[in-house]
Order: structure tokens, then sequence, then C-alpha cells
């Protein structure tokens, strides 16, 4: 049954769809990519304000020392003192967590953009489905992540035991050298290490990522009867939409043979075509075409004059030219008014008037 439903999903997901997903925070995202970026923030934020770190924190170990075996935990002054030591950690740390905070938020946003929504931490009932909890225990997404924890492992075991092996020569002579040079030993190596390791987390971030948009991709592809359906809820229905033109139709229909009556002169081709105009001398106007029809519905505007007491004027050119030139509702352009103007001629000469 799953198979045929993968098989089912052959199409892939149309703007409306990403869009929607997009809307209930549906997008592909790499958590660990953000973890990796931000560490390395915090690696660049401590490398570019180490030497201020180091000096303010000497400076305050040994201040501290001195003065701490003058306080008992009892004391006003050690709840000030541990007070104060609490503002000297957050002052040291503060540029390497703001550098982390901006890093993180600058890597979400380029991975998916400024996204406002509730939806994923809306509860939902079916997490608490222990079927589907098993299937999320043994899916492609969980056999992924396992792969992944597991080269995280060894690739950071990696990058740890060759970069100690690599500095394992001097950090054994550091151990008889002088007290500070050891200390600046041992910080650069440990620098070293944590670069590393941030720069193996970066990398599988970036692999974790090509995956999630893989995944988000293969989760959002429709079947061809989901394509048929949206594309209805979007254009309509075809069977309404030809409801819809036919209704149209008649209705238009309808408001033009109510229109024939008040024509000036309906000019036949005789049977195949039939123009309705409208003239009125004092508005300044060219005629207007206000019925027009072929074969049936033509003999049914004739017919609709005759009933009218419209005049009926056989020209088959100029009806002709009518019907090819002149939509329903416009004045006749000005190379037909000689013709036309002909036509009325012969209503005026019967006496039909204006």
């Amino acid at each position: 049954m799953s198979q045929q439903g993968a098989e089912e999903r052959s199409e892939q997901a149309t703007p409306k769809r990403l869009s929607e997903a997009r809307d209930k925070g549906q997008v592909a995202k790499s958590m660990d990519l953000i973890s990796a970026v931000g560490f390395f923030g915090v690696m660049v934020a401590f490398a570019t304000t180490a030497g201020r770190f180091i000096t303010y924190a000497l400076t305050y170990l040994i201040r501290s020392l001195s003065t701490f075996a003058q306080h008992t935990a009892r004391d006003a002054g050690f709840g000030h003192l541990f007070g104060e030591a609490v503002a000297s950690y957050i002052f040291m740390v503060w540029p390497a967590l703001l550098g982390a905070l901006v890093i993180g938020v600058v890597a979400n946003v380029l991975q998916s953009g400024f996204i406002w929504s509730l939806d994923p931490i809306k509860p939902e009932l079916n997490r608490l489905n222990p079927i589907d909890g098993l299937g999320r225990m043994f899916s492609t997404r969980a056999l992924f992540d396992l792969l992944k924890a597991m080269l995280k492992m060894a690739l950071v075991g990696y990058a740890v035991f060759s970069g100690v092996q690599a500095e394992l020569g001097r950090l054994l002579q550091s151990g008889f050298a002088e007290g500070m040079s050891s200390l600046v030993l041992v910080g650069r190596v440990l620098w070293v290490l944590a670069l590393r390791v941030s720069l193996v987390y970066v990398l599988i971030g970036i692999v974790d990522f090509l995956y999630q948009r893989y995944e988000h991709k293969k989760n959002l592809m429709m079947s061809r009867q989901e394509v048929k359906e949206e594309h209805k809820q979007m254009e309509g229905d075809p069977q309404i939409r030809a409801k819809q033109r036919e209704r149209a139709r008649l209705l238009a229909t309808r408001r033009m043979f109510s229109a024939i009556p008040e024509a000036t002169v309906v000019i036949t081709n005789p049977t195949h075509y039939a123009i309705a105009l409208k003239y009125e001398e004092n508005s300044g106007g060219a005629p207007t075409v206000v019925a027009k029809g072929s074969d049936y519905l033509a003999q049914r505007i004739i017919a609709k004059a005759k009933e009218a007491g419209v005049p009926i004027v056989q020209q088959p050119e100029v009806a002709r030219a009518l019907y090819r030139q002149v939509e329903l509702g416009r004045e006749i352009p000005l190379e037909l008014y000689r013709l036309v103007a002909e036509v009325l001629a012969v209503v005026l000469s019967r006496g039909g008037g204006l």
C-alpha cells in the first residue's frame, strides 16, 4: 500500500503547495548547520577578544584569591564577592554569546528566509500515536540521523586525535617550560582543536542541510490527482466554468435582443448575416452595432426586427463588412461611414425616419 502511495506521488510540489507549507513553518532547515555556524561564531568571537579575556580573567583571579580568604560563606562580603564574580563572568563571555546568537539567526534566515508561524509548536495528537512513533523510529530519516551521529563522532574523534598527535611533542616539552609559556601553548592547542571540531560540525551541517532539502521536496511531492484537484480549486471546475460561460452567453443574447426594437435599421446578407444599427442624429456619434449574428441567430434577429417594425435592408457587402469588422456595442469605423450612410438614406427614402 505504501509503495502504491509512493508511486502516486510522482509530481513536484506546485508553488501553491510550497507556499502553504512555508506558511506552516515547513521548510528545509538544518539545526546542525545552525549549531555548527553558531559554534564557529563563538570561536571567532573568542579569537578576537582572547587577549582582553585572558588579561581580565587573570587579573580578576588574582584579586579574588587575595580577598576570598578574608570572608566566609556567612559573611555579607562573601555574597558581594560571589555576585561580582558572576557579573565578571558575564562581562567576559557576552561577546562570544552575542556573536553566536547573531550568527545563528543569520544562518537560520539564510537557509529558509524569515518565517513567522506558530504551527510547528502546536500540539498534535498523532504524535502520541505509538504506531506512528514506531514508524518514525524505523524511517529513512531515523536511519540518516543515526548515520549522521556516527559520522559526527568518528570525524570529531579523528580531528581531536590528529590535532593532539600533531602537537604532542610541543605539549610534552611545555612541561619543562615556565608556567605562562605552558598556558599559552595549551591554549593554542585547545584553539586548534576547537577550530577543527567546529569545521567538522560545519561540514556535517552542510551535508544535513542538503539532505533536509531533498527530504523536504520528497515529502511535498504530489500525486497527479492532487495536482488536478488543486488546479480545479484555483481555476475552477471545467464543467462549472462551461455552465458559467453558457449563462453569460444567454444573458448577453437576451440583452442583445432587447435592444433590437430600439435599432434604426437591420442590414442583412440577406440570410447569413444580420446586423442591427442604432443611430441618434443629435448625439454626434456614429451608428452603433446593437445586435449581430449569423445563420440561425441572424434569422432570429430578422424575425425580432419584423416584430418590432424595424426597417430591414438587404446589403450583402455592408452586412459582411459590419459583421467582420465591428464588435457588438461598438461604433462603426470611419471607412464604413459612406456605405452605412447609403443604407440610412434608403431607410429615409422609405419613410423610416431617424
